[in-house]
């Protein structure tokens, strides 16, 4: 597929952002907006050139937004974070709810087991804890991601 010189330039930018790391179409959307905005005026007939390129990086592979959840999910999890932060954060970048509701269930996470980790790592004597570092912990695990059920479990857990 030949370019002309705007789509060219966004071509580029696009190949350069998709070689540091993988991107949504979405955020690679935006990011290319951002990018046009400041160095082109007219930001209307922009939009079908970047529509090209995000569909030339689609055709390519080079941009999957199914991939892309998978990897974001494998991350979060890895760094101690629960199903409903990274869900959450995952609609805020603008995925499709349905397809990250799909592809977190489908991946094979003992969310109570990391929620134990995480746990463990901010405290090492949990059964020594009184009511006051319990709901603190509790809360952690809440701002985590973590839902009440796996809580509730890593506490029992803990007996």
């Amino acid at each position: 597929m030949t370019f002309s010189g705007v789509e060219k330039t966004l071509y580029y930018k696009a190949v350069q952002l998709l070689a540091q790391r993988s991107h949504s179409t979405v955020e690679l959307k935006q990011k290319l907006v951002i990018y046009a905005s400041k160095k082109y005026d007219n930001l209307d007939s922009l939009s079908k050139h970047i529509e090209a390129v995000i569909n030339h990086c689609l055709s390519h592979h080079w941009l999957d937004d199914q991939d892309y959840i998978n990897q974001y999910i494998a991350i979060r999890a890895r760094k101690g974070y629960g199903k409903h932060r990274i869900v959450m954060e995952l609609k805020q970048k603008g995925l499709d709810s349905s397809l990250i509701s799909s592809l977190i269930h489908q991946k094979e996470i003992d969310w109570v087991q990391l929620a134990y980790r995480q746990v463990k790592k901010k405290c090492n004597s949990f059964k020594n804890a009184d009511a006051q570092q319990k709901v603190k912990i509790r809360q952690f695990l809440l701002y985590r991601g973590f839902s009440h059920g796996d809580i509730c479990d890593v506490f029992t857990l803990f007996r």
